[in-house]
């Protein structure tokens, strides 16, 4: 049977099915265990999820409710600078010193800077329910990642297994004026950074694997986004430049098992409801190794070992791009590894730290590793 008559009998009876493979890890995304041997600089917060370092040095990271700031070199004893009624979630250095804190419910929250205590609040747009990312433009807007209007960031899995395309991407004005949607229905915008240009905005969009640029300023609302990289091996999270290129976190990779579900909304609809989430088939930041865990059959251990190629429950992944956004090295912690979860990324000069939030990690890549 000829590969047209295949595509044509698939296009009848599968035509929710996503058209795009999953991506081999292949050439300068080779599967390593590079990041496993990157120095951990901090246990010290349950469940980091992002990280930024302002403009004196001081590096802050969110997790939960509050915010965590580090005054030392070696990210020793980090004190709570910052405790908010919602999830405190993305975070990004502001020009004026200190960061800017995404604010699920609520809004920006100004912290560590001269507007110490200020909460940006967005009361129009339908509000700011699952803020992911932030960051502010070279003439001070901030431009924030809402990833779903229909989920918290706690609830991301229901946002992907439900198959939601609500999430948008909002500009506010330089001193919290005028707030405008510059795009929408969007699969779960997860990161945001000025292009090395400074005339473009990159975004990370999880549910389609892709990363998106958008122009800077209030004409952006004028512009579709434009896809620059399609159908990445994993579920982008952060994004920031680096050097002459940018440094890319994914919180998860991308399994067969996990796409072929997603094309099975029958089957979806149920597991949703008749299964608890931590036993879904879809992506996770850690295996907690319980025995109800899916994907199991495939990772059992031989000689005392589980094999680095056993269906990923979770991983790690920091990918390394050039300027035109292609990949040129990577980071990874395979099947057992202990840096999964990869959600937060912050540069200062040539230093990479990097937030594992699926195990509890502050971590430093200090540079590339060619392949």
């Amino acid at each position: 049977m000829s590969s047209v008559v295949v595509d044509i009998l698939k296009e009848l009876l599968f035509r929710n099915r996503d058209r795009r493979a999953n991506p081999v890890l292949d050439g300068p995304m080779r599967p390593n265990s590079a990041l496993e041997e990157c120095p951990v600089l901090s246990t010290a917060i349950t469940e980091p999820d992002d990280i930024a370092v302002a403009t004196d040095g001081s590096a802050y990271v969110t997790a939960g409710r509050s915010v965590y700031r580090f005054n030392n070199a070696d990210f020793s004893d980090p004190t709570v600078v910052a405790e908010f009624d919602g999830r405190a979630t993305g975070v990004a250095a502001h020009p004026a010193g200190g960061v800017a804190v995404c604010v699920a419910g609520r809004g920006i929250a100004l912290v560590g800077g001269p507007d110490e205590g200020r909460m940006l609040g967005i009361e129009g747009q339908g509000g700011l329910k699952c803020p992911t990312a932030l960051v502010v433009g070279p003439e001070g807007d901030i431009y924030v990642c809402d990833g779903s209007r229909d989920n918290t960031p706690d609830r991301w899995a229901y946002d992907l297994m439900q198959k939601r395309r609500s999430g948008r991407v909002l500009r506010i004005g330089a001193g919290g004026g005028q707030v405008d949607v510059i795009a929408a229905g969007l699969g779960y915008p997860n990161g945001i950074c000025v292009a090395l240009d400074g005339s473009s905005l990159i975004v990370s969009e999880a549910w389609t694997h892709d990363l998106l640029r958008l122009p800077l300023g209030p004409a952006a609302a004028k512009h579709r986004p434009v896809a620059v990289q399609q159908n990445l091996p994993g579920y982008p999270a952060r994004i920031v430049p680096y050097g002459t290129g940018y440094c890319l976190t994914m919180f998860a990779l991308r399994t067969q098992l996990v796409d072929f579900v997603l094309t099975e909304d029958s089957y979806r609809r149920k597991m949703i409801e008749r299964i608890e989430p931590a036993f879904w088939i879809a992506p996770a930041l850690r295996s907690e190794g319980h025995y109800l865990e899916p994907v199991q059959g495939g990772g059992l251990k031989k000689h005392g070992s589980l094999k680095a190629w056993a269906p990923p429950r979770s991983y790690g992944l920091i990918i390394f791009l050039d300027d035109e956004l292609e990949p040129e090295s990577s980071l990874h912690s395979r099947v057992g590894g202990t840096c999964h979860g990869i959600t937060g990324v912050a540069t200062n000069g040539p230093e990479v730290f990097v937030a594992s939030k699926g195990n509890s990690k502050i971590m430093q890549v200090t540079a590339r590793l060619t392949q």
